[in-house]
């Protein structure tokens, strides 16, 4: 019995040293790359009101894709004259911090669209649209 518990014992040690040594670490990889960028041809008139508004939304869509297992969100601020409408959408295989990568890159490509009443912004991974009204 005790040859057999020896035995054990080292097939654990050669398990365990195969998946350390052997194995490759994944990285994280959110998918940013750029496959589509439009921008509405219309403009606002009161681009601070837009503004405040535009980044009232797009906190809140990442607040909510920030949630564990949140790969869609929604967000509208109709607060004054310039309402804003925003949706974002992650892939479901995406984890959730690779979410929030992609939603960041998403919103710093779509500030393109400065001052226009729409714009998209189309990724591997994600998707980000806003329309205002």
């Amino acid at each position: 019995m005790t040859r057999w518990c020896y035995y054990r014992w080292q097939m654990v040690v050669v398990a365990f040293m195969f998946m350390v040594f052997l194995t490759t670490p994944v990285t994280s990889q959110p998918q940013t790359n750029i496959l589509i960028t439009a921008c509405s041809q219309a403009n606002h008139t009161n681009l601070q009101n837009f503004y405040a508004n535009l980044n009232s939304t797009f906190q809140d869509v990442r607040t909510q894709l920030s949630n564990n297992n949140t790969y869609f969100a929604t967000a509208e601020q109709t607060r004054n004259s310039e309402a804003v409408y925003v949706m974002g959408q992650c892939r479901n295989y995406m984890s959730t911090m690779d979410c929030v990568a992609c939603f960041d890159f998403a919103d710093r490509v779509i500030r393109v669209c400065a001052g226009a009443n729409g714009g998209r912004v189309v990724l591997d991974g994600c998707f980000l649209s806003f329309l205002s009204c």
